[in-house]
């Protein structure tokens, strides 16, 4: 284990190692049949440079012995690499755009730090942590991260930080390339890891029950020239090629955006989900997300709108996008247990008058249409996936969707069950989130969250946070919103700020 000097985000953690991580079996590696392997067609549409990043936050019990040592969360890690050898390799972007994982046995990393204060001087007087409060907002809980050109294919996929607290509660801020897996994958990566920590306690080597599918879809398809021909001549209804199909003008000094937390009791969203379902039909319905990205597509255009009345010009188009995940019966193709990515995003955009005046519940509709019915069918992902891996220059590949300062991305985490299968030592954790980062604080990015009372007795399980990050200035008429404030309970006091 080397040593390794390292100045983290906030005074209070201090790195103290950095350990390379390889498979507990190294003929693992040895044995794949090629050190380098393909991304599939769903990862090629995830730019290399943006991380999947979760905490997670773990009481010390009242007992002397320590809540995940170390010496066996990095074996269980070795352990979990046996499953997941790629995730020891490095990337490499190819001339034509296209990325590979290379260097397969190169390592993952763990990174052992610690905190010199009790985890509770970091709750409120309710005893409820916010990775707001943690150190650096939690962002000094995960390892250091290099998202230019030369880090991402230098640095691992992998990394996880082992962060102990003074009262001996342990933090694990994960990390891993988006362009390995989505949220699905990476929660199904924690669970299986979790699985092999507790099974260390036996006497036999663990294994996973359900060993994870590691091989991106159409990763190894190779095409004629006719059946590249044909597949290129397809029209998805999601991706186009450059140039945009809208110029957007993007402001030379933009304002500081601000990350905030906007909680959601369940009996709010009961009301919420009334009032965004179609009155007097029986056959209406909407779901808890799409009656929050709803309120939250409507309450930030009129905000923006108020903002920009001045210059209309200087925003753009007001575009939604929410990504979908194709596991299942939607695209019955995947495996069960897949770890790489299966998501397409679905987007929109409404017109200024529907969006300043229309009762919340056709916004809501138009947007429970927009997840159904915007991809007909899985022939039209498979081809859709095959005109990916048809282009000749895979930089040009775009959605269609327009981002911008009056453009909003609502991403729904809640369906996650963050909390169960993530016990290491028999308790769930106390906070599990994703943190506002230099990279997701990018104006107009939500995610819905489930909260740390999920799974609790007598807690409001049905409660949900949204992380949403938005210019400066909108949150401050945001403010003022009588209806934004009606059905979130709660307000993040301390904000994350960019710039």
């Amino acid at each position: 284990m080397k040593a390794n000097t390292v100045t983290s985000s906030d005074p209070s953690v201090r790195l103290l190692q950095r350990q390379t991580l390889r498979c507990a079996d190294p003929n693992v590696c040895s044995s794949l049949p090629e050190t380098t392997t393909k991304y599939g067609p769903f990862d090629q549409l995830v730019a290399p440079f943006i991380p999947v990043a979760v905490v997670f936050v773990y009481d010390q019990p009242n007992s002397s012995e320590p809540i995940i040592p170390v010496q066996r969360l990095q074996h269980a890690l070795e352990l979990l690499l046996n499953h997941y050898p790629q995730l020891t390799g490095r990337l490499n972007i190819l001339p034509d755009g296209s990325y590979e994982m290379t260097r397969i046995g190169t390592g993952a990393e763990l990174v052992i730090a610690e905190c010199i204060e009790h985890l509770d001087s970091f709750a409120d007087d309710e005893g409820r942590i916010s990775l707001m409060d943690l150190p650096g907002a939690s962002n000094a809980l995960f390892g250091p991260y290099d998202a230019s050109s030369d880090g991402i294919c230098r640095d691992p996929l992998f990394t996880i930080q082992h962060t102990r607290f003074a009262c001996g509660s342990v933090a694990l801020g994960i990390r891993v390339r988006h362009n390995n897996c989505d949220g699905n994958g990476f929660f199904q990566l924690v669970r299986d890891l979790a699985e092999l920590y507790r099974g260390l306690k036996g006497n036999s080597i663990p294994t996973l029950a359900r060993p994870p599918h590691f091989q991106s879809y159409m990763s190894d398809l190779v095409m004629t020239q006719e059946e590249r021909q044909e597949a290129l001549a397809f029209k998805p209804s999601l991706l186009v090629v450059d140039p945009l199909p809208e110029a957007v003008a993007i402001p030379t000094k933009p304002p500081p955006v601000v990350g905030r937390i906007l909680r959601f009791s369940g009996t709010a969203l009961e009301e919420l989900k009334v009032q965004a379902t179609e009155p007097d039909s029986s056959n209406s319905w909407v779901s808890i997300f799409e009656a929050i990205a709803a309120l939250l597509y409507q309450s930030v255009f009129r905000a923006r709108l108020h903002y920009f009345a001045n210059d209309p010009s200087s925003m753009s188009p007001p575009d939604y996008l929410s990504p979908i995940d194709f596991r299942g019966k939607r695209f019955p193709e995947l495996p069960t247990a897949y770890f790489p990515n299966a998501l397409l995003c679905v987007y929109t955009s409404l017109s200024h008058d529907m969006l300043s005046n229309a009762p919340l519940w056709q916004i809501a509709k138009h947007l429970h249409d927009l997840m159904r019915n915007e991809v007909p069918d899985a022939d039209h992902v498979k081809n859709t996936l095959r005109w990916v891996v048809a282009q000749p220059d895979k930089t040009r590949i775009r959605s269609g969707f327009r981002p911008g300062n009056g453009s909003i991305m609502v991403s729904q985490w809640a369906k996650f069950d963050m909390y169960t299968g993530t016990e290491f030592d028999g308790e769930k954790p106390r906070l599990v989130s994703t943190p506002f980062t230099p990279i997701s604080l990018a104006d107009g990015l939500a995610y819905t969250l489930p909260t740390e009372m999920q799974g609790k007795m007598g807690g409001d399980e049905q409660a949900i946070d949204v992380n949403v990050a938005l210019s400066e200035p909108i949150w401050e008429i945001l403010e003022h919103d009588e209806q934004l404030r009606h059905f979130s309970s709660s307000w993040s006091n301390i904000g994350v700020r960019s710039g």
